[in-house]
C-alpha cells in the first residue's frame, strides 16, 4: 500500500496505517475480516490526504475501541467503521427489456422496483408492462404486485420502493431486493458502531460497502422506512406526501449521542454521503465539524 500523495516520505503513513498496510499485504483469517480492513486503509488513506491526523484503535470506554481517533486543525473526533457485505442474492442489475423500460414514461415521481421472468418473450414481457401501468399509476409506496400469465407462469412483479423528485417513474432491477432485506443487518452493525462510542465527544459511525448499491439501504436503516404521509401537505407535483417511519436507528430519540452518519463505495461508485441528525435545539459545534470534515474527505454529495 502506498503512501498518501500528502505524505512527505511516507513517515506518517509509516506511522499511522502500518498495520493496516501489514494487513493487507499478508491476509489472513477469514475473507470478509480482510475486506472491512480494506475499507479501513480506503478511508485512512483519505482521511490522510486531506491533511488529518489519524491514531488507529484508540480506547474508548469499557475496553472498547474506535477504529480512528481523527485530528484535524484544532478539531477532533472518533470514527467507528463497519463494512456491510454485498448480500448473497444482490446481482448486478440486468438491462430492462425495452417492452418494461416505457414505463419510464409514466408521468408518477416514484421509484419501482421490478422483476421479470428471463423466459418471458415479447408477448410476455408487453403483458407485463399493461399490467403495471395502472399498477405504477395508483399504488403507495411499499406496494406489491405479482403478475402471471393466463396458465399460471410467473411473468414478474413490482413494488412501489420510494418517492423521487423526478416527475416520471424510475426502474430498478437487479440488487434492489438483496439489499432491501440487508437494511437489520446495516443497522446492527450501526448499534455495535454506537456502543464504541467516545462519551462526552463527537464520534462519526461510517458504513462502508463494496459497491454504490448500499446507499438507500443505509439511508433507510438511519431515518427509518419511507412511509405516506396524509397529516401533510404534498410536495408540487405529488399526489401525497412522505415522511419516515419510527423503525430507524435514529427514530424516536434513541440513540442521542449519534449526529453523524457517512457511508462511501470502496469502489467509489457514487459519491458519499453523510447525515447529521436533525438537533431540536442548536446542533453542536463538535458533530458538525466532524460532518463538515467528513463531506470534505469523502467528497460528498449534499443531502437534502
Amino acid at each position: 500500500m502506498s503512501p498518501p500523495t500528502a505524505d512527505q516520505g511516507g513517515r506518517v503513513a509509516g506511522r499511522q496505517i502500518r498495520r493496516l498496510a501489514e494487513a493487507l499485504d499478508h491476509p489472513v483469517g477469514r475473507e470478509d475480516l480482510f475486506l472491512s480492513t480494506v475499507a479501513e486503509a480506503v478511508l485512512a488513506r483519505k482521511l490522510l490526504e486531506a491533511g488529518c491526523t489519524i491514531d488507529i484503535e484508540r480506547p474508548t470506554a469499557g475496553g472498547r475501541h474506535a477504529d480512528f481517533h481523527v485530528r484535524r486543525g484544532d478539531r477532533e473526533f472518533w470514527v467507528h467503521v463497519k463494512r456491510i457485505a454485498t448480500p448473497a442474492d444482490a446481482v448486478p442489475a440486468p438491462e430492462v427489456p425495452a417492452e418494461l423500460d416505457e414505463l419510464r414514461m409514466l408521468r408518477r415521481p416514484v421509484a419501482v422496483a421490478l422483476r421479470w421472468s428471463p423466459a418471458a418473450g415479447g408477448a410476455g414481457l408487453s403483458a407485463l408492462r399493461e399490467a403495471l401501468e395502472p399498477f405504477v399509476m395508483q399504488a403507495s409506496v411499499g406496494d406489491e404486485i405479482l403478475v402471471r400469465a393466463e396458465d399460471g407462469t410467473w411473468l414478474g412483479s413490482a413494488r412501489i420502493a420510494a418517492p423521487t423528485t423526478s416527475g416520471a417513474v424510475s426502474l430498478r432491477a437487479g440488487a434492489d431486493a438483496g439489499w432491501e432485506a440487508a437494511i437489520p443487518r446495516v443497522q446492527r452493525l450501526m448499534r455495535k458502531a454506537y456502543s464504541q462510542f467516545m462519551p462526552g465527544a463527537a464520534n462519526v459511525i461510517c458504513i462502508a460497502s463494496d459497491t454504490a448499491a448500499a446507499s438507500e439501504s443505509v439511508e433507510t436503516a438511519l431515518l427509518g422506512s419511507v412511509i405516506e404521509r396524509w397529516d401533510r401537505y404534498p410536495p408540487r407535483g405529488h399526489r401525497v406526501a412522505h415522511g419516515r417511519a419510527s423503525d430507524g436507528f435514529w427514530s424516536g430519540g434513541q440513540c442521542e449521542m449519534s449526529s453523524v452518519v457517512a457511508w462511501f463505495p470502496v469502489d467509489e461508485g457514487a459519491p458519499a454521503r453523510v447525515w447529521e441528525r436533525a438537533a431540536p435545539a442548536a446542533p453542536d459545534a463538535r458533530d458538525a465539524a466532524a460532518a463538515a470534515a467528513l463531506r470534505e474527505v469523502l467528497a460528498a454529495a449534499d443531502e437534502p
